[in-house]
């Protein structure tokens, strides 16, 4: 199977968050909403018509299904699996360019999001009140080297690079011996409801409890969790006493 196209109904789910999966989806009619799972929640991500796609991550990354899809109404879906893609990408340089363009402007929607959903911490300490999530946060390394997360909202990891003036707020030259980070590699971002992590596409991946995480979704982490930033490992920590109002 290349190409198929298939029929769903209003409110039928076409996969769910962290399915497996190795098909992406063309619209042909109707509409579907992307829903995502945060804290128990589900939230609408967007609407997507005629001529959209998604599920492509599964297909390109092997990985577990990042989002939620339900029919809005009655649609019309083509359903290509990865030689199709690849046979499609290979023949056609413009439907290539489209879906890089697509892909661009979902980043940044999803960057936009991220923002004003953790932009609260800041807002916050504008108006000279605590923030809910205020206190010492920490990476300990395997080697029990402490790195302590500067109380802001986004806080970058990496290797630094004087050259290119790249400067991480947690540096992590000195225990990558195998250079297995990227200079921008990943953020940790503290918000009023906890700590999320996100990678920034970094070439060897950023794992969370041993699950690769994709650099679309940021993650909700809690203490105690083992994050590995390329082959560099960590443990994230909340000191007791440091989450939740003051």
């Amino acid at each position: 199977m290349t190409y198929s196209v298939i029929e769903v109904e209003p409110q039928e789910f076409i996969f769910k968050q962290g399915d497996l999966g190795d098909l992406m989806y063309l619209v042909q009619e109707g509409e579907v909403e992307v829903l995502q799972d945060l804290g128990g929640h589900e939230n609408q991500v967007a609407i997507l018509e005629r001529g959209d796609f998604f599920g492509e991550m599964s297909v390109l990354e092997e990985e577990p299904r990042t989002h939620s899809v339900r029919a809005l109404s009655t649609a019309k879906l083509i359903k290509i699996d990865r030689v199709g893609l690849q046979s499609m990408l290979t023949r056609n340089a413009e439907i290539a360019v489209r879906m890089i363009r697509k892909l661009s402007l979902r980043l940044m929607s999803a960057e936009d999001m991220l923002v004003r959903t953790w932009a609260g911490a800041e807002e916050l300490e504008a108006k000279g009140e605590p923030a809910a999530i205020r206190g010492r946060a920490r990476l300990v390394s395997m080697d029990s080297i402490e790195m302590v997360l500067p109380e802001k909202v986004e806080v970058r990891i990496g290797r630094v690079d004087p050259i290119n003036q790249i400067h991480p707020d947690i540096d992590l030259t000195s225990i990558d011996s195998q250079l297995t980070t990227s200079r921008r590699h990943a953020r940790i971002l503290r918000g009023v409801e906890g700590f999320m992590v996100q990678e920034e596409r970094a070439t060897n991946g950023t794992f969370v409890n041993g699950q690769r995480i994709s650099a679309e979704r940021p993650l909700e982490i809690r203490s105690g969790d083992d994050i590995m930033f390329g082959a560099v490992r960590t443990r994230f920590f909340v000191d007791e006493g440091s989450e939740g109002p003051e």
